[in-house]
């Protein structure tokens, strides 16, 4: 196909380079260079996509981040890539794309019977529809909302892609590369700052690129190439392309995302596709620019109706006309740069200003260029479904109420230019308090609390020559407090023709008797009527109108949408602009992809792979190993084909016959101490501690400040001010995390150190009935007697030249030991217990077998401890003090923790004692119950009984401590099981506890 819009010799492209790519099965042809929108428009292709509520036609709107509706799947390398911005991606051979939000085309799609019910579909019917009959949720409304939400179409796959994150500081910052972002930058490094110089786009020179401006005898574009060219070679300033700072956060730290490898067919080898920049800069000059604002009027949604800025950009850097037939709607000077450039590129516009006799030397010029224009005219309505085809005219009265008769003029585009909105979100997201600027109708950067300044257009300065002026002047001032040099910078002649004034009107009045759509958010479909009923139904604050009517909230997150939502909003209100508020601006800017946020860290590379010094031993035994947090554990150990199953069965048995031994060195350890240690202990567990004597364990438990189990585990007093602390693998970092916050913070009185010593002690547990006797051969110089090491006791000796801590705990439940020794000497400790262990016939355990133990001693876990338990969920209220006061206490008051039929751990045994019980079972009393059937509770873990040879299972029941005997049934929608149990104490094996006190 030709590309029939293609201007010769006019644009920014490289013309010797043609790329072939492909929109919706069709291949085309642009050139190096060129966005996916701008070959699309060169091609003559208007029809890009569909809304998200009506399903109507969608086009262009913008040429770049200010693009509400030009998205597409794209699809790279054999990736996809859903929600790309047309009007940001650069053309490279081979690319591919496709429309979203339309089935099964776009020039055909079914879910466009939308717009023919939209009298039905206003503004919050959703928040009314779905509500009754209650019956329909789950079944039509649920899969009907789910089907019909998002736009692209994420991947699955593994994102093959690099990744990288890169920390930066400089003097000064400088995002954009418009003239008041060049001028500031080139004046700072001129005095000898270190500069970074951001642009998002692949070209520097912002509106410079498309102005016909002259600056020092130069067009715009040669200054900016000049100024360019200059801050490349300056060893002190780091300028970059294709880079949005997109995040202004506390202490001048800004995130800027680069691009690097979007524009190309392939990543190249070794380099990433995206760079995400930590930036601390001394100080941030925003030179952001400004976004023109729309026109409304009927119908200005239709394909054809675009900014006259972009539908200039188009024609200045990618040589494409938007139309043959334009027709340029404006409130100010800026439609007339527009019209001038379709004139003398050979295509006849008509100009319609809504303004009565404005006066400037680019309206002499237009008129000397003979092009047509309709002073006080306005568009009522664009005509045209996929494609503009023509325009309904009117004359509109002084005062904007009144239209005079409806004319037709023919079309195939519509320029519009509602004047210029600051780009003011960085500004806001450091904290600057902005004002609102009657005078060009928008918000301004007000107070600063950062260092940052705004400059030009961001700033409400629309003049080239005030831009440049005070751009040089703050770029100077900032780098010469920052460096004490003094080498200024003057800025250079500026001239210009368009005024900056503009007229004060948005939105065109309807026609008695008709019913145009004159909308606001055009991905949305937010129309001026959705935020007419948002008003009328009672919401005032523009954060509610924006959530009850979606306006504002599409991709480009308002950019073009939310000024003119205030408008409408302080009209029908009757208030200034400024009472009515504007929306939160947050980051990202502009959207950033997952990957780049992530970087380097995923998959194994998220956090480092921690193995206890006895890893080599397990692997040379035949470890299986399981991802334990950061650290790998032995899972259980095969012998032969043995199975995971079979191999643990094995390891429990011989735990509760001979003796077994395990790798506990993965559980957290903290040293603490200090003369005021016992009592942050007694603040941070639920138990008293002010009272453990000297060579003695206390188990704890730790509460958030909302009431829920944080984790729970052994301390010990090793000396009168030295305690020992263990958490579980997976908490052991949030745990010193919590008693770090409270010294600093919460508790700055008391005198006490806590330092993590996980690494430094290799820790072993022998348990099992034979585990005394094996302690007795390895420590032949203690007392191993139930007198001389009793339950929860702790002494030091010798292993065999190598000083040991002993700790007389169990999580097994049966008779056990933990112990500890140097991580140097960690494998020599095993070795040697495995050596000695030979004649009790040891063997060891994994995590696996582990489980089994702890389930069927009825011992709680990280699967109960989930962050949704409170202490009496998991049996553990004896252990919560009614005498002292801890962290989480009077959370434990609220209604919901004290109801009579409050959930509680419980054993659950399969009535066939055959079937075992899927993990994450939902227990329910009647398996027929119609959908949704009531969950009463759920299976937290489960194991195969080796005392009893059967399944078992611990599960978090309502009312659990009375439903004892009860029979139900355990469902897994998962694994397509129903199976009927019964509630058994969670006690399975010894209720007693007699045998870890042997």
């Amino acid at each position: 196909m030709t590309q029939n819009y293609r201007l010769d010799n006019v644009g920014l492209i490289n013309r010797d380079k043609k790329i072939s790519f492909k929109f919706n099965g069709v291949t085309y042809f642009g050139y190096e260079g060129d966005t996916l929108a701008s070959a699309l428009l060169a091609n003559g292709v208007h029809l890009i996509g569909r809304s998200f509520k009506y399903h109507r036609p969608r086009g262009f709107f913008g040429a770049g981040v200010d693009e509400p509706y030009a998205i597409v799947q794209l699809y790279r390398n054999n990736e996809t890539e859903p929600n790309v911005k047309a009007t940001e991606q650069e053309l490279f051979e081979g690319l591919e794309a496709t429309s979203v939000n339309c089935w099964p085309s776009v020039n055909f799609d079914i879910g466009a019977i939308n717009n023919l019910l939209k009298i039905f579909l206003p503004a919050g019917f959703y928040y009314k529809t779905f509500m009754w009959p209650k019956s329909f949720w789950y079944k039509v409304y649920e899969p009907f909302i789910r089907k019909a939400a998002g736009l692209g179409v994420a991947s699955i796959e593994h994102d093959k892609e690099r990744y990288e994150h890169k920390y930066e500081y400089c003097d000064l910052l400088i995002a954009g590369s418009g003239p008041s972002g060049l001028a500031s930058a080139y004046a700072a490094a001129k005095n000898g700052a270190r500069v970074i110089l951001a642009e998002d786009k692949p070209r520097f020179g912002g509106t410079l690129l498309t102005s016909e401006v002259n600056i020092g005898n130069q067009t715009g574009k040669e200054w900016a190439e000049n100024i360019i060219s200059e801050l490349k070679e300056m060893p002190n300033v780091i300028v970059k392309n294709r880079s949005q700072v997109f995040g202004y956060y506390d202490h001048n730290m800004l995130v800027m995302s680069e691009k690097l490898s979007d524009h190309l067919p392939k990543t190249k080898k070794y380099n990433p596709k995206q760079r995400l920049w930590y930036i601390r800069a001394k100080e941030v000059l925003i030179s952001s620019g400004s976004i023109e604002r729309p026109l409304v009027f009927g119908n200005n949604d239709t394909p054809g109706v675009m900014l006259s800025s972009a539908a200039k950009e188009y024609l200045k850097v990618y040589g494409v006309l938007v139309g043959k037939k334009p027709l340029i709607f404006t409130n100010n000077d800026s439609g007339y740069e527009t019209a001038i450039e379709f004139k003398i590129n050979g295509v006849d516009p008509i100009i319609l200003d809504t303004r009565k006799e404005p006066k400037s030397e680019i309206i002499d010029e237009a008129k000397k260029l003979d092009i047509e224009i309709k002073f006080s005219y306005v568009v009522v309505a664009a005509k045209g479904y996929k494609k503009v085809k023509s325009a309904e005219v009117a004359k509109i009265s002084d005062d904007k109420n009144e239209l005079g008769t409806l004319e037709n003029i023919n079309c195939d585009c519509i320029c519009v230019s509602g004047f210029w909105t600051p780009t003011i979100h960085l500004a806001s997201q450091s904290g600057n308090k902005t004002t609102f600027n009657k005078d060009i109708d928008a918000f301004v950067p007000g107070l600063s609390k950062q260092n940052e300044t705004t400059l030009g257009a961001a700033n409400g300065t629309f003049t080239l020559e005030e831009t440049l002026k005070s751009s040089f002047e703050t770029g100077y001032e900032l780098s010469k407090k920052i460096t004490n040099n003094d080498n200024k910078t003057s800025s250079p002649t500026v001239m210009e023709k368009k005024s900056t004034t503009h007229d004060k009107f948005w939105c065109v009045p309807l026609p008695k008797g008709k019913t145009y759509k004159r909308f606001l958010d055009f991905q949305n479909d937010v129309a001026v009527s959705d935020v007419e009923i948002a008003l009328k139904e009672g919401y005032r604050s523009i954060e509610h109108v924006k959530r009850y009517t979606t306006l504002g909230m599409a991709t480009d997150q308002g950019k073009t949408s939310n000024l003119n939502g205030l408008q409408l909003v302080s009209n029908i209100e009757n208030k200034i602009v400024p009472e009515v508020g504007h929306t939160t601006f947050r980051p990202p800017y502009t959207p950033v992809t997952i990957g780049a946020i992530v970087g380097r860290e995923v998959g194994k590379h998220s956090k480092p792979t921690r193995k206890s010094p006895m890893h080599t031993w397990h692997e040379k035994n035949n470890a299986v190993f399981v991802d334990a947090g950061v650290w790998l554990r032995p899972r259980y150990y095969k012998i032969g084909e043995e199975t995971l199953f079979e191999g643990s069965k094995r390891e429990a048995k011989n735990v509760r016959t001979n003796v077994g031994v395990c790798d506990v060195t993965t559980l957290g350890k903290i040293d603490i101490k200090g003369p005021d240690a016992a009592e942050l202990l007694n603040r941070v567990y639920t138990n008293a501690w002010l009272k453990l004597p000297v060579g003695k364990a206390r188990y704890g438990v730790m509460l958030r400040e909302d009431g829920i189990v944080m984790d729970d585990g052994t301390t010990t007093r090793i000396s009168e001010n030295h305690y020992h602390m263990t958490t579980t693998t997976a908490q052991a970092a949030n745990v010193l995390s919590h008693l770090e916050y409270y010294l600093q913070l919460v508790w700055p009185e008391l005198n006490v150190n806590v330092v993590s010593t996980t690494e430094q002690w290799a820790g072993a547990a022998i348990a099992g009935p034979k585990s005394r006797d094996l302690l007795q051969k390895l420590f032949p110089n203690i007392d191993a007697s139930n007198e001389g090491l009793p339950f929860m006791g702790y002494l030091e000796a010798d292993l065999f030249g190598v000083h040991a801590r002993i700790f007389r705990i169990s999580f097994s439940g049966e008779l056990a030991y933990e112990v500890n020794v140097e991580s140097d000497n960690g494998n020599f400790m095993w070795e040697k217990i495995m050596e000695v262990g030979q004649e009790f016939k040891i063997q060891p355990y994994g995590t696996e077998a582990l489980s089994t133990l702890r389930i069927e001693m009825g011992h709680i876990a990280g699967s109960e401890l989930d962050g949704r338990t409170i202490p009496y969920d998991n049996s553990l209220e004896g252990l919560v003090s009614k005498k002292k006061d801890f962290i989480g206490k009077r959370s434990l008051e609220r209604e919901a923790f004290i109801a009579e039929d409050r959930q509680k751990v419980v054993g659950v045994v399969p009535i066939d004692k055959k079937t075992s019980i899927p993990e994450g079972s939902h227990l329910v009393k009647d398996a027929m119950a119609p959908t949704p059937n009531p969950k009463l509770g759920y299976i937290s873990a489960s194991c195969w009984s080796v005392e009893y040879d059967n399944p078992f299972s611990l599960a978090i029941l309502k009312d659990g401590k009375n439903m004892i005997g009860q029979k139900l049934f355990a469902m897994s929608p998962l694994k397509n099981k129903t199976i009927p149990v019964e509630i058994v104490s969670s006690h399975y094996v010894d209720p007693k506890g007699e045998r870890v006190r042997s």
